[in-house]
């Protein structure tokens, strides 16, 4: 059973380690995770329902419960274990092409919306947004 939760419900409810690891001086104390080195050696001694992934996948960028490989940006440890029953997707943010492109014709230079990239980011911050989305049977 997939379940879709806000970050901040998310940050309130698993609790994100800070991350007292980190390669880079600059980085330390902050909570996520690096993807190699002696930051991936301690993510990778964690117990496993306690290991996050924030993944950049087709449609946006999640972070899905679990260890996992492919597409992987950074790592999250939380201190409250998450259920191994349920699958976890906390959206963090997704690609929209924007109305200004159907997909034959170029972006407009000057759309207000997209600047002429053709598509656009939304951010995703409320469990109000989420159910906007994906509708409140996808949550």
């Amino acid at each position: 059973m997939l379940k879709r939760i806000a970050y901040d419900e998310w940050w309130e409810t698993y609790k994100p380690i800070k991350n007292e690891h980190s390669i880079d001086s600059d980085y330390s104390g902050i909570t996520a995770f690096e993807t190699y080195g002696a930051e991936l050696e301690f993510v990778r001694s964690q117990p496993e329902n306690t290991i996050w992934t924030e993944m950049d996948g087709d449609n946006g960028v999640y972070i899905v419960n679990g260890y996992h490989f492919v597409n992987r940006i950074q790592y999250y440890i939380t201190e409250v274990p998450y259920d191994p029953e349920h699958s976890y997707e906390i959206p963090v943010c997704l690609y929209k092409d924007c109305d200004c492109y159907d997909g034959d014709v170029d972006p407009k230079n000057n759309c207000p919306e997209c600047g002429g990239g053709g598509y656009i980011t939304i951010w995703i911050d409320t469990q109000e947004e989420i159910e906007e989305i994906y509708g409140t049977e996808n949550v």
